[in-house]
């Protein structure tokens, strides 16, 4: 194995897990049903996509949508154009809780940045665009801007902000599911943990056909809140195809992790330890770079809950 590993975020609508496993085996070879998602999405005269941009100085960060990790930063150095689109997070129209959570920098240069100072600073802007107008019509509508008020040195800050968005479509998602702080904490970790490791040899089998049927009631969602068109469905499809079409795919051990409740104890995810706030699942994959193979570490997102009346983990996000 190279010594040299580029490391890849890969904060996508889809996820994977298994172990170590380069056999293919004569399976589907598509995610024909992941393709077809856009086939159930109703389109409308108004599409409102909502997104979120931020921007820091002296400070790490982390976003929440309806307490949903939606973005986080974790180096000292600002960025610019990288406004996420939080619509799988918003449910239905009303209020949306916008949570932001800063931290210290930590060692930087040999210097320890224990506390959040009143010099550094924190902002962020909510803005929509309707999809329907077309690129060189549409403008952004700006919702409501933010600024972190930080009246004295602390060693971390949040603060909850609410905007009202109007959205044309309904999704269950999470809203009728168990709370998952009132079960047994220890027991919720082995069933959660089991049911990664379920998908795993999901993975390591290349079952396309038990992958799919596992993650459809999320990508229908999905699709349905991003208004998809046929080419935004075939895209993931092909995204995930990719993982198992990799001429190198070796899944790690899911261990080192933290169990992870979001979504107002509605949901849990296993996060890597190593790898802050990115999932426990990870795969090394073969991917090229200029024209070059290299080996990256690729991190699939899975985000389960119980639904009401059921005993039984299923992936929502």
């Amino acid at each position: 194995m190279k010594k040299l590993f580029t490391l890849i975020s890969m904060i996508i609508l889809f996820t994977a897990c298994g172990q170590n496993n380069r056999k293919k085996t004569k399976m589907k070879k598509s995610f024909d049903k992941i393709a077809s998602a856009y086939k159930e999405v109703k389109h409308y005269d108004k599409e409102p996509k909502y997104y979120i941009e931020s921007y820091q100085s002296g400070c790490y960060y982390e976003i929440y949508v309806n307490d949903f990790i939606v973005f986080k930063h974790y180096k000292n150095v600002g960025l610019a154009n990288h406004a996420v689109c939080i619509n799988s997070k918003i449910l239905k129209s009303g209020p949306q809780k916008v949570t932001i959570k800063l931290y210290p920098l930590g060692k930087v240069d040999n210097k320890n940045f224990t506390t959040i100072d009143p010099s550094d600073s924190f902002r962020l802007k909510i803005f929509m665009r309707d999809q329907k107008k077309s690129y060189r019509s549409f403008k952004y509508e700006f919702l409501k801007e933010y600024h972190a008020n930080i009246e004295t040195s602390v060693p971390y800050f949040e603060e909850t902000i609410v905007f009202n968005a109007e959205v044309p479509y309904k999704i269950e998602g999470w809203s009728n599911s168990q709370n998952l702080k009132e079960m047994d904490q220890e027991l919720l970790e082995r069933e959660v943990l089991a049911y990664y490791n379920d998908f795993a040899k999901v993975i390591s089998e290349k079952n396309i056909e038990k992958w799919q049927n596992l993650i459809l009631k999320r990508e229908k969602e999905v699709a349905k809140s991003n208004f998809f068109k046929q080419e935004d469905s075939e895209r993931i499809s092909e995204s995930l195809k990719s993982s198992l079409d990799s001429e190198y795919l070796e899944v790690l051990p899911i261990d080192n992790y933290n169990m992870i409740i979001y979504g107002d104890n509605h949901m849990v995810k296993l996060e890597s330890k190593k790898f802050r706030k990115k999932s426990a699942l990870i795969t090394i994959e073969e991917k090229k770079y200029n024209g070059k193979p290299r080996k990256a570490y690729v991190f699939h997102g899975l985000t389960l809950h119980k639904p009401k009346g059921s005993n039984t983990l299923e992936i929502i996000r």
